[in-house]
């Protein structure tokens, strides 16, 4: 009788059997995953979780919010900002 959670994913839902790292299943609707865990459960617990604990549900491109005192990025991928004017061109 395992122990099985069901948690977002993204935009669906996993079933995650306890001691495995990955979801054994994955579900476009929390009913279907839930029904799914019940049935692997096979009388053990189902929680079933809201969070995303991957963080798949977050932005894609992540946090882009800064603070004042946070340095300005830099490299690949950084924002453009203000060119300089090059003057005697």
């Amino acid at each position: 009788m395992p122990n099985v959670t069901v948690n977002r994913h993204a935009d669906r839902w996993s079933v995650t059997v306890q001691g495995q790292e990955s979801p054994v299943e994955e579900h476009a609707t929390r009913e279907a995953a839930e029904l799914a865990a019940r049935q692997l459960a096979a009388g053990g617990t189902v929680e079933v979780l809201e969070d995303d604990p991957t963080g798949l549900d977050a932005d894609a491109a992540g946090d882009t919010t800064r603070t004042e005192d946070a340095p300005e990025p830099s490299g690949p991928g950084a924002p453009e900002g203000v060119r300089d004017v090059q003057s005697g061109l």
